[in-house]
């Protein structure tokens, strides 16, 4: 059968055999788990869009049902907000897709105080709605190994739930130095 992954097993095989059988089954366990990888992405993504797209379907409706401009804007704004927040969850759904299948993009160095000062510039807009406000402390010279979009996906990560989930008139404080060879 096309989907039969199970090992293969032939007990009056000559031993010469062993290291193909061996080899074969091993590409089976690792398609097996490939295709359970893929599975488990597919339903975790479904689930995820589900609220965003729930949100921006909402927003849409009310747009339409509006007859006040300033509301119907408003309500077209957040329609906005919510593509952009599904787009942001599919690009990092995506990336972990990515890394499950182990292709995992080769450290190099990079500066992490650019990177975080780069991500919170492109983030401040979301707190300056909140009047909240943004405080950042990066080293220039704050070298570290890594993946510069996997460590922005982490960086952004922290600056939106820092941002998100702080109150009005908050303070959020970034960090990024270097202590000793850390």
């Amino acid at each position: 059968q096309p989907h039969a992954l199970q090992p293969v097993t032939l007990a009056d095989a000559p031993t010469e055999m062993a290291p193909m059988l061996a080899a074969l089954n091993a590409l089976f366990a690792r398609i097996g788990a490939l295709m359970e990888a893929e599975r488990r992405f597919t339903a975790d993504a479904a689930h995820e869009l589900r609220t965003p797209i729930a949100a921006i379907r909402v927003q849409a409706q009310v747009a339409l049902a509006e007859s006040d401009d300033a509301r119907r804007r408003h309500a077209l704004e957040a329609t906005l907000a919510g593509c952009d927040r599904a787009a942001w969850l599919v690009d990092q759904l995506l990336t972990l897709s990515r890394l499950e299948a182990g292709a995992a993009p080769a450290a190099a160095a990079l500066d992490l105080g650019a990177l975080v000062r780069k991500v919170v510039a492109e983030l401040a807009p979301q707190a300056l709605q909140k009047s909240q406000t943004v405080e950042l402390d990066a080293a220039d010279a704050c070298t570290v190994q890594g993946d510069a979009t996997l460590l922005s996906v982490v960086v952004r990560n922290l600056v939106d739930n820092a941002i998100r989930y702080s109150p009005l008139h908050a303070t959020v404080r970034m960090a990024a130095f270097q202590r000793g060879s850390q």
